[in-house]
């Protein structure tokens, strides 16, 4: 679901920056179990500007409608709009009016709440005052955080103002639950991929398989337990976002008497560890 998710998130996003004319240069997409991340690289900094045309009445209109035409262009003197010249409709005026393009963080303001609120997680739950009306937000577990930055290269990134199911956005996000809930403050991307592996969180799915106890060997380790075999649970692991490790503990012999099959059920089905074995 997280994977599906993250897809999600970048495909609304890039869509809504392309129809508000903010073109973007690439997209990555990441997922761990308590975070959606979407880095987008080579944002503009604002819309281009354009030039919009407004037709207005023909030459020789009452003067009513010409007021009524220059009021709605912006212009001060009907000699401010251009004559055009149509072989069915005759001459008639054009006002073209130069248009500068909005900040895109103004927009990005505008874009993000609506596809968060209606983000289309195959779960979603409401808890708390904020998601309890009507309008709620839902969302697949409770949010704690929202962090949303931009800037153009070489300047100081600037938070995105919105707020959403009452979490206000910032620069401020935070690793492993238990081993480094400490608040972390981010600049840019690259910041905020070393500080979360700092904190015992593994952004990209890749690294984590990679960084996975059954795929490293030390070279002169003494041999270690065989791991069981079970895809579901090697993959669930993997895709965590913590650091996987090697933990090594004991359970008392009177809560293991019972039938191997049952302990391997289990644990494969209600745990996020690998049963191990003698070699």
């Amino acid at each position: 679901m997280q994977r599906q998710a993250a897809e999600d998130l970048k495909r609304l996003v890039t869509g809504a920056l392309v129809d508000a004319s903010l073109p973007y240069e690439g997209a990555q997409a990441f997922a761990t179990p308590r975070r959606l991340t979407l880095h987008v690289v080579g944002l503009p900094e604002a819309q281009p500007r354009r030039v919009e045309e407004r037709k207005g009445p023909r030459v020789g209109a009452p003067d009513g409608a010409i007021q009524g035409f220059l009021k709605s262009a912006g212009l001060a003197r009907i000699e401010d709009a251009t004559i055009e010249t149509d072989a069915k409709k005759g001459s008639f005026y054009v006002a073209r009016i130069a248009k500068e393009g909005r900040a895109a963080r103004e927009l990005l303001a505008e874009i993000l709440p609506p596809i968060l609120r209606a983000f289309p997680w195959p779960k979603a739950m409401r808890w708390g005052a904020a998601s309890a009306g009507p309008d709620g937000l839902r969302w697949v577990r409770p949010l704690h955080a929202i962090l949303c930055t931009f800037a153009i290269a070489h300047e100081t990134p600037e938070i995105v103002p919105f707020t959403l199911g009452g979490v206000a956005a910032g620069d401020i996000t935070y690793g492993h639950r238990f081993l480094a809930p400490a608040a972390i403050h981010v600049r840019r991307f690259d910041d905020y991929v070393a500080a979360l592996a700092k904190a015992k969180v593994v952004l990209d799915r890749d690294r984590r398989k990679q960084n996975h106890p059954r795929r490293r060997a030390e070279p002169g380790a003494r041999p270690r337990p065989r791991a069981d075999r079970g895809r579901g649970a090697a993959r669930r692991s993997r895709r965590t976002g913590r650091m996987a490790g090697r933990a090594d503990g004991r359970v008392r012999q009177r809560l293991l008497d019972i039938p191997p099959e049952v302990i391997r059920a289990t644990i494969r089905g209600q745990s996020e560890v690998l049963r191990v074995g003698a070699t």
